[in-house]
């Protein structure tokens, strides 16, 4: 008994986080009208000071799955920010309902993750609420040149795109054997950096468990189809 009432507790807890981050696109009027709950009670749930009881919690779920609310929240903003997506990363309401939603499909899969892994610069406020959703350690490229051997893994690839060699620094602590790693980004648009991370990962044993970007490449998304990765998730091909 005490596990299902911690499991629904949790379901409920994240109905709170999911209705605050829709509010930063939808006023409590509009949440009030598409939802079928009171403003009051909408006002009490966005600020954490109430809960929905069971039965509320359970019509909210049902609209927010029937009305296919957050993912056409998410779809509209991606789609609208899509030639200045650098708009999306100080959008703290679409990076809380964008995790919210990887956390979701990672806890219905009962996938174990040691650490989330920034793909660049771009993609560290994703990295950072998805991993602390989770529970997890995170890493991300580093930035300081002057970074040593011992500290960082210098990983050289040639960007097709832009026609030169580029690196990243990946802390060792990232490329530890036998951890599983989730991957995240804003923007995924590089063929070849994509496949020499999955090869540093592989060499090292490192599980890469998954990918979630807002923004990806289709050259990429070919790529990255044929590995074997429990979670692909993406909202905008470009």
């Amino acid at each position: 008994m005490s596990g299902s009432r911690i499991t629904r507790k949790s379901e409920k807890i994240r109905i709170l986080k999911i209705l605050r981050a829709l509010n930063f696109f939808y006023s409590l009027r509009d949440l009030e009208e598409i939802l079928n709950v009171p403003f009051q009670s909408l006002w009490k749930y966005v600020n954490f000071i109430g809960v929905p009881s069971d039965e509320v919690a359970n019509e909210i779920l049902e609209k927010l799955s029937k009305l296919k609310i957050i993912e056409n929240t998410l779809n509209d903003v991606a789609k609208s920010n899509s030639n200045n997506y650098y708009n999306l990363i100080r959008n703290t309401g679409f990076i809380e309902l964008f995790v919210l939603v990887i956390e979701d499909k990672l806890r219905k899969l009962d996938l174990d993750i040691d650490f989330v892994f920034s793909l660049s610069e771009e993609g560290i406020s994703i990295a950072t609420s998805l991993a602390q959703e989770l529970g997890t350690e995170m890493c991300f490229p580093l930035m300081n040149r002057n970074i040593t051997e011992d500290a960082a893994k210098i990983l050289w690839y040639y960007s097709y795109s832009e026609r030169r060699y580029k690196y990243m620094l990946i802390p060792r602590e990232c490329i530890h054997r036998d951890k599983k790693l989730y991957m995240v980004d804003l923007f995924v648009d590089d063929v070849e950096k994509i496949k020499s991370i999955m090869s540093l990962m592989d060499a090292n044993n490192v599980e890469v468990i998954g990918l979630s970007t807002v923004y990806i490449c289709r050259e990429c998304l070919n790529v990255l189809e044929n590995i074997n990765m429990a979670v692909l998730f993406y909202l905008y091909v470009v």
